[in-house]
């Protein structure tokens, strides 16, 4: 079986679209338990969009209560190991542990599941974050396929754009990420824009916690 491996963002909708006719091709999300409450209608969208392949959707749980928000730089004295050793809050942990748990790790799981021999993900070279694997990697009978790595993503807006109109989503005009989990508190350096537009409420949820890592950060790198 072949699979995509389909996040909502332009990227993965780019593959969607080159891969469309791939017989046998199968489309795989991840949603967890922040995810926007209108992904799940952009997902039956795009579905209803392609009739003829077959959508899987797999549902998972942060547990941030357990394991803390995901920070980009982690104050050791609020993590999992500053509770072990200091006896302090939980109050955080990397993003990557947050995202391999609730997002990477369930999706690979899936694939297995599904029996794949070869997936296909919107990873481009360009990427700031991605796996360090290039298009043709083979590990665990899986070949790996990355049909866009090396597209800009400039290209890849005016592709979508020109392909399939209706599937981009309208947050692109300011935001210049997919938007998985509403609360996610990682990855600022391209959410910042995406956490202003959020709704009164959830704003000032995100931005406690922002604002409480912020002062932990400072208190943990102070010096004299």
């Amino acid at each position: 079986m072949k699979v995509l491996q389909f996040s909502g963002g332009l990227d993965s909708l780019a593959c969607l679209e080159l891969l469309k006719d791939t017989p046998g091709l199968a489309v795989l999300t991840a949603s967890t338990d922040g995810t926007y409450p209108e992904r799940e209608e952009y997902l039956s969208k795009v579905e209803k969009a392609h009739p003829h392949l077959k959508f899987f959707q797999v549902k998972t749980n942060r547990k941030l209560e357990r394991f803390g928000h995901p920070v980009d730089v982690l104050p050791t004295k609020y993590s999992l190991a500053g509770r072990l050793t200091q006896g302090s809050p939980l109050r955080y942990q990397t993003h990557i542990e947050c995202c391999g748990r609730a997002l990477w790790l369930p999706l690979q799981d899936a694939v297995k599941g599904l029996g794949a021999t070869d997936v296909y993900r919107g990873q481009r070279l360009l990427d700031e974050h991605k796996a360090p694997i290039r298009d043709g990697h083979q590990e665990g009978g899986i070949t790996y396929h990355f049909p866009i790595e090396m597209w800009t993503r400039e290209q890849v807006r005016e592709f979508v754009e020109a392909k399939c109109p209706d599937l981009v989503p309208n947050y692109y005009d300011q935001e210049g990420s997919s938007r998985d989990c509403w609360d996610c508190t990682a990855y600022l350096k391209d959410n910042v824009i995406r956490i202003r537009n959020l709704s009164p409420e959830r704003f000032k949820t995100v931005s406690a916690v922002l604002n409480q890592w912020r002062e932990d950060v400072i208190e943990e790198t102070r010096w004299q």
